[in-house]
């Protein structure tokens, strides 16, 4: 069944959320949902349920819908990821010709990830999707729908695509400025040749007599009335020019550090043959780690394998965790426990700062509170804009280690894509819980994986591999050498034969060796 917007309008006061024209999703579309926090992702799936009308315009979607919602059940025993995959299964399980999921990928870990993107390839009715997962769309949409400036624009393919298309348009736009300003300025340059013309005809030459000066300033004025309709005509067209706004440059962002922040040691923080249990659950056993001073690392693992856990036990500095000399812990946690809702984003950012008030509203600005929004209190905030303000008064802190778990939830792309240019431009280490892919390739310089009960580093991943091609070399001679033996055995004498015969037994207790490790 395919979905047909007309003539809609939606707002709340004097607040436009977005306008569509005439847009249609066919049937079997697979669409994913972009736009900033508030841009009104949420309020359009509202509508295409009938939870709530268009403020104008009609929606016609008579096939049943099903949908995947984002919120958690707090008093639920289960797990955020566990209870997502429950939804996900009984929006699957039922006949639907429409799947709404709004951020479904929330909770879920790299597993629960891939499994939801299996599920819904599988999924034959129209798909819409909300999500702020870059990879995660690619994989699962064809089309994009973008709320930008309160308009509703579809392109065509997956998020990677859209981005090439907005390329496209920034570049013609830029163009656009550019011949605006250059007809702009050759106008503005044409009146004023012009008008300076039309002021010099008003001077008589000196020593001209009284009938020539009449003559002349009759002819004088004619030219200047010439002069002054061709100045009008001109300024009519430089009034009626289409105006193009200028583009929005980006100012790059820099975050110098403090006095007190800089550290001279290779390492923040180890741990040798560490164990970590909680309650009966031996989540590590005989560990080893070492976190280097300004990597960017993220702590990856399924849901439950230990991150946050281990994230808690190094910020309270747990037992069998050597801390270098100076290290500062800062941490970013979703319940926003260092925000006071009183205060203005401002001022909590600068309560905690070393740093002046001009390097306080460079950031804010890139984290996009602009102007008269960073006196915006805090328990007015949205939760992406909370996580914003907390990140910010992070990393205008003192601290030299942050300790940020998912630290993208809330967050729209517009948003991420802010957080890794600040997480770049931070000098400082970085340790951080992500399931988003893109986000994680990003930002990483480092990777730690729990596995097994292990932390698992890229260097560890490439010793297991150069060793297990060491192995199976070692295989493949052992094998060569075994055939080798049985093909002697048989033309050899009976002395000869004991000799083979203890070899070849040796051989195979070689291969049996290989084999156990």
């Amino acid at each position: 069944m395919t979905i047909k917007f007309k003539n809609i309008k939606m707002y709340f006061g004097d607040k436009d959320l977005f306008t569509i024209d005439h847009l249609t999703i066919p049937q079997g579309s697979r669409v994913g949902i972009i736009g900033d926090n508030g841009s009104g992702k949420t309020t359009l799936f509202s509508i295409i349920k009938g939870d709530c009308q268009p403020n104008e315009g009609t929606v016609n979607c008579s096939d049943r819908v099903a949908s995947i919602e984002q919120l958690i059940d707090s008093e639920d025993t289960a797990s955020g990821g566990e209870q997502t995959r429950k939804r996900i299964q009984e929006a699957l399980k039922g006949v639907s010709g429409i799947l709404l999921a709004d951020e479904p990928t929330n909770h879920l870990d790299k597993n629960g990830i891939n499994y939801l993107e299996k599920k819904l390839k599988r999924y034959a009715g129209t798909l819409l999707v909300i999500s702020h997962n870059r990879s995660f769309l690619n994989k699962t949409v064809n089309k994009i729908l973008a709320i930008e400036n309160s308009q509703v624009k579809i392109y065509e393919g997956n998020y990677d695509d859209y981005l090439k298309q907005k390329k496209i348009e920034e570049a013609e736009y830029q163009r656009s400025y550019e011949n605006y300003q250059h007809e702009k300025q050759q106008l503005m340059r044409a009146v004023g040749v012009v008008k300076d013309k039309s002021r010099q005809t008003r001077k008589t030459p000196k020593r001209m007599g009284n009938s020539e000066a009449r003559l002349h300033k009759m002819g004088d004025q004619r030219a200047k009335k010439n002069l002054d309709n061709r100045a009008k005509i001109m300024e009519t067209r430089l009034s009626k020019l289409n105006k193009v706004e200028k583009p929005v440059e980006k100012k790059k962002l820099v975050i110098p550090f403090s006095s007190a922040q800089p550290l001279h040691a290779n390492y923040l923080l180890a741990a040798d043959h560490y164990n970590l249990v909680i309650g009966q659950k031996e989540l590590l056993k005989n560990s080893s780690f070492k976190l280097e001073t300004g990597s960017k690392t993220a702590l990856l693992g399924v849901n439950g394998s230990g991150k946050t856990t281990l994230m808690k036990e190094i910020l309270h500095r747990g037992q069998g965790i050597s801390f270098a000399r100076g290290v500062n812990l800062g941490y970013f946690s979703q319940s926003f426990e260092t925000l006071d809702d009183e205060m203005t984003i401002f001022d909590s950012v600068c309560e905690s700062s070393p740093y002046g008030e001009q390097e306080v509203r460079d950031l804010l600005a890139h984290m996009q509170f602009r102007n008269e929004s960073v006196f915006k209190k805090i328990g007015v905030l949205s939760g992406g804009e909370r996580s914003k303000a907390a990140i910010s008064r992070l990393l205008l802190s003192k601290y030299n280690l942050l300790l940020l778990d998912e630290p993208t939830n809330h967050l729209d792309i517009a948003s991420i894509k802010v957080l890794e240019e600040a997480l770049s431009a931070y000098q400082g280490t970085v340790l951080f819980i992500s399931h988003d892919e893109t986000f994680i390739e990003n930002v990483a310089t480092d990777k730690w994986m729990i596995t097994d009960r292990k932390i698992q580093t890229e260097q560890d991943k490439n010793r297991i591999s150069e060793k297990e091609e060491q192995v199976k070399q070692q295989k493949l001679l052992l094998e060569t050498r075994k055939t080798t033996i049985l093909g002697r055995l048989i033309s050899a004498d009976q002395t000869e034969k004991l000799k083979l015969e203890a070899e070849f037994q040796e051989v195979l207790q070689e291969i049996k060796v290989l084999n156990n490790d």
